[in-house]
């Protein structure tokens, strides 16, 4: 079965009213992108990931956006895409897998979230998947009310965040004395800060790639999709939205980190850093003189993204949980995930 042949109709669905709104079913935001970006600034969490240049790096063949539509008015939809696992056919938010978009739910505009969801409902239940597996959903998403499907619902992650402004003195006591030691220390050195936009952004990627793989090495499961990750960067850059910010001392760049700046929200996303003992406190130090040109320039937070990392605790006290969406729609699903289920349980008991 291929892509197009999971969904029920690739055009404007029939309106349930004359003159209501329809449902398109595409691959690609098109000439939607404007309104679509609309609705990612209005929605109750705007997220990077959501932004339109990053789902156009994202779409594939696979990929399809549900577009809830009045006339030439969007006044919703949903970007997903499909895949196998198990053999089976698999239902995903669009982008899912090695770059891991944080914050995912359907779009609505304000007053039509119903209408959104039950147009996406009726659609969603003629497409004919095995498997559904929603991750990086944020909390209480808009999203459950559009499935028609039975799925568990179950947190997998937090993602650290602070309302800005935040000034040092808010920072635990350590983290405060750790930022002004680190800091006199690498200023010594002659280190300094800079911040890439627009067309200086894609230099900047590459300085970043070299630190990444200098760091990590086979390790890194974000390499894979740094090509990925680098063109819709490039994207966002040309929109304004992308930021790599850099520690450097005279011509050698010492701590790189890419931030998103969507909807008055700055979300930290990937860094790296030299590995020479010298610049060990640099990632500490560029963090905190993101945050504080993050609150200069009337940003309203900070977000630290997926992972609870113990050095983000001083920086963002607060979380936003992060929940997955799974079910299996098909008898021969609840089969497979059966037996995927006890083979690990077998695994588990094998190595205890």
């Amino acid at each position: 079965m291929t892509a197009r042949q999971l969904w029920p109709h690739d055009e404007l669905a029939p309106a349930e009213v004359a003159g209501g709104p329809t449902v398109l079913i595409t691959s690609r935001l098109g000439g939607w992108a404007a309104q679509w970006d609309r609705l990612v600034d209005r929605s109750p969490l705007p997220s990077p990931f959501l932004r339109s240049w990053w789902l156009a790096v994202a779409s594939g063949p696979a990929s399809r956006f549900l577009l809830v539509a009045r006339d030439d008015q969007l006044l919703g939809g949903l970007a997903v895409q499909s895949d196998r696992r198990l053999g089976l056919h698999s239902l995903r938010m669009l982008g899912s897998g090695t770059l891991c978009p944080d914050h995912l739910d359907l779009l609505a505009a304000s007053g039509h979230e119903e209408t959104v969801a039950s147009l996406l409902r009726s659609t969603l239940s003629r497409v004919r998947v095995g498997l559904v597996d929603l991750q990086g959903v944020r909390a209480e998403p808009m999203l459950t009310a559009a499935l028609p499907w039975r799925v568990r619902k179950q947190v997998h992650d937090v993602a650290p965040w602070a309302r800005l402004p935040r000034d040092l003195a808010d920072y635990p006591a350590l983290l405060r004395r750790n930022v002004r030691r680190a800091s006199g220390k690498l200023t010594s050195q002659g280190a300094e800060h800079r911040a890439h936009r627009g067309a200086a952004v894609t230099g900047a990627l590459a300085t970043l790639r070299v630190l990444h793989q200098a760091q990590w090495g086979a390790d890194s499961r974000f390499l894979p999709g740094f090509g990925r990750f680098a063109a819709a960067c490039e994207l966002g850059a040309a929109a304004g939205e992308v930021v790599v910010h850099e520690l450097h001392v005279a011509d050698t760049v010492i701590a790189s980190l890419v931030a998103f700046e969507v909807a008055g929200r700055v979300s930290l996303y990937q860094s790296a850093r030299l590995t020479d003992p010298r610049w060990r406190d640099a990632t500490t130090v560029l963090l905190h003189t993101i945050i504080a040109d993050a609150r200069e320039r009337g940003l309203s937070e900070v977000d630290f993204l997926r992972g609870n990392e113990g050095y983000k605790a001083g920086f963002a006290p607060e979380r936003r949980e992060l929940v997955r969406l799974q079910g299996a729609v098909s008898f021969p699903a609840k089969a497979a995930t059966a037996a995927e289920m006890a083979a690990r349980g077998v695994q588990r008991a094998t190595r205890r």
